[in-house]
């Protein structure tokens, strides 16, 4: 059948631009050759084997992978950061995200400071409207409608959701739809636990008020029952 192409959604390239700001991290961590090399090739091994990719998948996000969802990518650099990214569509043969990935999550676990913490939950919490925090870690907001922000309650964690209509970008990739972007907050450390949950709006020319959000990214009783798969504060 002849028809418009479906446009690859932009956080496939979110996938492989944060993928490449890891392993460039990565090359000025460790500094040389060898290392990089064999760790090269153990991601490498690992994007391409189903099997391999989701054991990363699982061990970043500390649970399983919910229904409907497919690992796509999980990197390491030792100390810094770690990164796992989840999909509508499994990666093809090569590892690479499939280009129709409609729906998806992104969490990031990176090394921060109290302060920036405190800025981050200022924001979600709606006492500021500085993204500064944001803009550090390189995740760039353009909210066109708050739809709902909040606490989910988790046990063992203290988590915070922003909801909004508009665009997020990381790395010049650019997403449209709805957002939500969710903190974790672990008492046990000071470590920045960030996901980003996103997805198609069901009416996006409905005023947010008018608009019946149940089982978008945008619910509330999904964002508890999608998050409730992982313990991102540690086994």
């Amino acid at each position: 059948m002849n028809g418009t192409p479906k446009r690859t959604s932009p956080w496939v390239y979110v996938a492989i631009g944060c993928g490449g700001a890891l392993l460039l991290a990565l090359l000025g961590l460790v500094g040389f050759g060898v290392i990089v090399y064999r760790k090269g090739k153990q991601i490498e091994a690992e994007m391409k084997d189903p099997a391999a990719r989701a054991s990363k998948v699982r061990e970043v996000l500390h649970g399983d992978v919910p229904e409907g969802y497919y690992p796509v990518f999980a990197l390491s650099v030792p100390f810094l950061m770690d990164m796992a990214m989840l999909g509508d569509h499994p990666p093809d043969a090569k590892g690479a995200p499939d280009k129709r990935m409609d729906r998806g999550f992104i969490y990031v676990q990176s090394v921060t400071t109290g302060q920036q913490q405190d800025e981050l939950k200022r924001y979600f919490e709606g006492k500021t409207d500085n993204a500064e925090a944001l803009r550090r870690g390189n995740i760039h907001i353009d909210a066109k409608e708050t739809i709902r922000r909040g606490a989910l309650d988790i046990p063992g964690q203290d988590t915070l959701y922003l909801a909004q209509r508009g665009n997020i970008a990381m790395n010049e990739s650019r997403s449209h739809g709805l957002t939500t972007m969710i903190l974790i907050d672990c008492p046990q450390d000071t470590r920045q636990r960030l996901g980003i949950w996103f997805g198609p709006d069901p009416a996006p020319d409905e005023p947010v008020e008018k608009v019946e959000w149940t089982g978008s990214v945008a619910d509330e009783a999904a964002m508890r029952d999608f998050m409730g798969h992982f313990k991102l504060c540690g086994k």
